[in-house]
């Protein structure tokens, strides 16, 4: 468990040779923070903009799901929520780089400004806090890509002992069960390990959530909906609508996107000058 190090910069070291397997490192820049922090910050252009779909995902930090529904949860959605959430998300009255960002109607960081987040969310993993963009006084910092951490290694351990045999089968060889697995991870974030009695298919949903927020902005997301088959909740995009009045903020979730999803984009099309060569090979479903 010492080794499930998450993969955040908040001004130190973050990077743990025991935790990465593999990882693409990067020269000194301010490249990475210049093209993701918030629309208000010296030429920053808002780059990733997380969505509400995504924080909605994060969990309350007794382990209870966030509801919209639940009128404490809709007063404050950033309070008692996962601790990973404020790391990986800049949400309003978040601080970052010594700034309190503003995604409220009228705020320095927000719509109607040209180029501000139009979900009402920033990314926070990855930026280093060290770097500035000031151009009087810029310092860049070497950046580092995780492309295979250790913390994957138990999340996958899980899915698959789960599919396998359930949550909580252990034999000589699988001497921690796909529950464990998945505690120890919880663990280290210091959330409420998972006790209750669970059947694969609800553990299946519970792994499937974990990885959604542990592995969050690591190029995993798009792949995952893929091979789960769960294409159809691209459809609908979420942000969020902050309100303030006087010191008050009030918060609604907005619908800001509407996609198209069809299934035969599970697969690629292969493109027609291999069919060509090859008249053995046909078309991917749906892209005849």
């Amino acid at each position: 468990t010492r080794y499930m190090l998450l993969m955040f910069s908040n001004g130190n070291d973050v990077l743990k040779a025991r935790e990465l397997i593999f990882e693409r490192r990067g020269a000194l820049s301010s490249s990475f923070e210049e093209t993701n922090l918030p629309i208000g910050f010296y030429t920053a252009k808002s780059g990733n903009t997380p969505t509400q779909n995504l924080v909605d995902a994060f969990e309350m930090i007794d382990g209870t799901p966030f509801d919209w529904s639940n009128p404490e949860h809709a007063a404050n959605p950033y309070l008692n929520r996962d601790p990973r959430l404020a790391k990986i998300i800049v949400y309003n009255g978040a601080k970052i780089i010594n700034e309190t960002v503003e995604t409220f109607k009228g705020g320095k960081n927000a719509t109607p400004i040209v180029g501000a987040s139009l979900s009402g969310y920033y990314l926070r993993k990855y930026i280093d806090a060290r770097v500035s963009l000031d151009p009087v006084n810029p310092v860049q910092r070497p950046h580092h890509f995780v492309l295979f951490r250790y913390a994957e290694v138990f999340l996958n351990y899980a899915e698959a002992l789960n599919e396998y045999k359930g949550p909580d089968y252990t034999d000589d060889i699988f001497t921690i069960s796909a529950r464990d697995a998945l505690n120890r991870i919880r663990t280290y974030v210091r959330m409420p390990l998972i006790t209750d009695a669970i059947s694969k298919d609800s553990f299946r949903e519970r792994v499937k959530n974990e990885r959604r927020v542990e592995l969050a902005f690591e190029d995993h997301r798009f792949w995952d909906i893929r091979r789960w088959k769960i294409g159809e909740v691209v459809n609908n995009i979420y942000g969020i609508s902050i309100e303030k009045n006087n010191a008050v903020f009030t918060y609604e979730k907005k619908l800001i996107q509407r996609r198209v999803w069809d299934n035969k984009m599970y697969l690629y099309p292969i493109p027609k000058s291999e069919l060509f060569i090859n008249s053995n090979l046909s078309q991917n479903p749906g892209w005849e």
